[in-house]
């Protein structure tokens, strides 16, 4: 049995991991246990003013934005956070001012959540845009390789079991051919074989199953994925979209 010292000392020692502090002569520092998606922790800093206490996130939130091409997304996104969370923005910090004594620990609580909350959501924005940019690239590849066809966009095609969306399909000769975007993720490459699988097990009759990666290079589980369905990449000739069909 663990007794009862030994299991608060584990704990102080998880505590102090989770989150410590530092000095530095423009104010103190604590590293909170948030991450924003780029994993880096969130930082805040602690200044004294004459009514109380200055706590912000250094500008961090902003610059995680830069490096994601996000800045004028992440604009209106923080302003909002900030509101939720009872904090203050400025176009470049997440902030509280005037906090008393009594106050730090919820200021922090406030200020670091904002600052995450801001920055995933902005990392979200730009994934929902940078994937309907790549829809709108596979329909135009599409359309050019298949100028006689129709090319179908976001369908719900039924499996063996269950049904499923796909980017695109269209239709030659009676005979239908699924095109699905899959992304550098193990979650994006399960997900394809999962429907891929589904619609092959309809049998001879099933559409021609076609995976378009984006990136060939950090797509994992390739040869699991082509067990499914044919392998292109998104910037392949037209003539690679032709033979897929």
């Amino acid at each position: 049995m663990i007794d009862r010292i030994s299991i608060n000392a584990i704990a102080e020692e998880v505590s102090r991991a989770l989150s410590y502090s530092r000095g530095g002569n423009e104010g103190a520092m604590v590293v909170t246990p948030l991450l924003y998606p780029g994993g880096a922790r969130v930082v805040l800093r602690f200044q004294e003013s004459e009514d109380g206490y200055f706590v912000s996130d250094l500008g961090a939130g902003r610059r995680e934005a830069d490096l994601m091409d996000g800045s004028t997304v992440f604009t209106r996104i923080a302003k909002a956070a900030a509101e939720r969370f009872g904090v203050r923005f400025d176009s470049d910090m997440v902030f509280d001012i005037e906090v008393p004594r009594e106050a730090l620990v919820s200021a922090a609580i406030a200020v670091a959540n904002a600052s995450k909350e801001a920055v995933d959501h902005t990392a979200a924005r730009i994934s929902e845009k940078r994937a309907m940019d790549q829809r709108y690239e596979l329909w135009s590849r599409l359309t050019v390789a298949f100028p006689q066809a129709h090319v179908e966009r976001e369908v719900v095609v039924q499996g063996a079991s269950s049904p499923w969306n796909f980017d695109a399909m269209i239709e030659i000769g009676g005979h239908a051919s699924l095109f699905d975007l899959v992304v550098p993720h193990a979650s994006s490459v399960h997900a394809a074989v999962s429907k891929f699988l589904d619609i092959k097990d309809l049998g001879e009759q099933s559409p021609v199953r076609v995976a378009v990666i984006t990136d060939s290079e950090n797509t994992p589980h390739l040869p699991l994925l082509g067990r499914t369905a044919k392998i292109i990449q998104l910037d392949a000739a037209i003539e690679t979209f032709k033979r897929a069909a």
